[in-house]
């Protein structure tokens, strides 16, 4: 009955609402829970239903879910890893670790990417491919990338002190949340300033998602890290929406072609010729 119903709610807000303005078109996201045992209480069952709402909303919006306990253990977990995250930076349980750029031609470095690592106090490895998401939602993604932007060039200022070579560059990834935020730029500066790193050292990598999602935003972030004579680079390419308007728009002076079409050329012909490609139209 209750499935239902959901259906017959869900086909009358597939119905445009006629406005002055013009029509709209409005759509539902609905989570269903039933009484049991675990249940009784009028709240648990409104809780449960809720949790079920989100899972709808993460299976693509405008559908039903139905809650079932193993939805109660993955929020539960969720909420841990969220608690301890607030607290990871200031118990110094997240490091950076860096990948070596080479010249294929020379065989030598000649930069870094930062990659951000969590262990937790009692040993606990927690992937990014998990905390990064949750850090994003919360927020706690602008603290940390903040700390993360100083500690890697702090290093990178500290390798070059020992003998990197003097043009050895630095890539960090900054996220949507990040590039939302108003104070970057001036995150950016202080962190350059303070590690005595000159800001062509720096590259910041971003998704196309972020341009996608606030455009004039993020342009008019990126446009203030041009100026500050930071260099931009475009990650994962091609697994997104792959915009040649974005290119020719947004300061980017580097295009990342992502891993998928990279590690096959050795061997696969259409690999090969799509990664001219992509080179050649950069």
């Amino acid at each position: 009955a209750a499935s239902s119903l959901a259906d017959r709610l869900l086909a009358v807000f597939r119905e445009p609402l006629a406005l002055s303005e013009g029509d709209v078109f409005v759509t539902a996201s609905i989570g269903v829970s039933s009484i049991t045992s675990l249940s009784s209480k009028p709240e648990d069952v409104l809780r449960h239903a809720d949790t079920a709402m989100y899972r709808a909303k993460d299976s693509g919006r405008n559908c039903m879910a139905f809650y079932d306990e193993s939805m109660h253990e993955r929020i539960a977990h969720r909420l841990t890893v969220e608690t301890a995250l607030y607290r990871a930076l200031d118990r110094q349980e997240l490091r950076m670790f860096h990948q070596p750029i080479m010249d294929l031609d020379t065989g030598e470095v000649v930069g870094f990417e930062a990659l951000m690592r969590w262990q937790q106090s009692d040993g606990t490895i927690v992937s990014p491919a998990e905390f990064i998401p949750i850090a994003e939602e919360t927020g706690t993604i602008v603290p940390i990338g903040a700390w993360a932007l100083l500690d890697a060039l702090t290093q990178l200022r500290r390798w070059i002190d020992d003998g990197c070579s003097p043009s050895c560059t630095m890539s960090v990834n900054v996220s949507p949340r990040q590039l939302a935020d108003p104070s970057l730029p001036s995150i950016v500066s202080e962190a350059l300033s303070r590690s005595g790193v000159d800001a062509s050292h720096l590259w910041i990598e971003i998704t196309e998602s972020v341009m996608i999602s606030e455009p004039e935003l993020a342009l008019a972030t990126l446009q203030k890290m041009k100026a500050l004579g930071v260099r931009v680079a475009l990650d994962d390419f091609g697994t997104g929406y792959s915009s040649l308007s974005l290119l020719q728009r947004f300061p980017l002076q580097r295009i990342k072609i992502d891993r998928a079409f990279v590690q096959g050329i050795a061997d696969n012909p259409s690999d090969r010729a799509l990664v001219r490609t992509i080179v050649a139209m950069a």
